[in-house]
């Protein structure tokens, strides 16, 4: 059984080969240093990105706490107007009834005559 090859001596490669092999490497480092400089590049932008995101998430965070306040700011000023709507209801139906009493009492009593509206009456007891 003879051994493979040319029947050269063992030990010695071809200038050619050696010659491919050491493009091959050239090319897959040129290759490396390419893709790792753009890694670098991605890197860099991926956290300038996550930098914006991150002011995002906090401008939000606070225009949603603005949000709220003013919700609640409306909210307390909707319940006061509604007090005083309410308060301003009961007054008019406390006029109301007092001009309609009145005008109840002058129909049952009438006003008395000029000479006696200013009058003192004293009651003797």
């Amino acid at each position: 059984m003879g051994g493979l090859g040319n029947g050269r001596r063992g030990g010695r490669s071809p200038p050619l080969m050696i010659g491919a092999l050491i493009a091959c490497i050239l090319v897959l480092g040129f290759n490396y240093w390419v893709s790792s400089s753009r890694n670098l590049e991605l890197q860099t932008k991926l956290y300038e990105l996550e930098g914006q995101v991150r002011r995002g998430a906090a401008e939000r965070g606070a225009a949603e706490m603005k949000k709220n306040e003013f919700q609640e700011e409306i909210q307390r000023q909707k319940e006061q107007i509604s007090h005083i709507e309410n308060l301003y209801k009961r007054q008019l139906e406390g006029l109301l009834f007092f001009f309609t009493s009145r005008a109840h009492c002058n129909r049952i009593f009438p006003p008395l005559p000029k000479p006696y509206r200013n009058s003192k009456v004293t009651v003797n007891m």
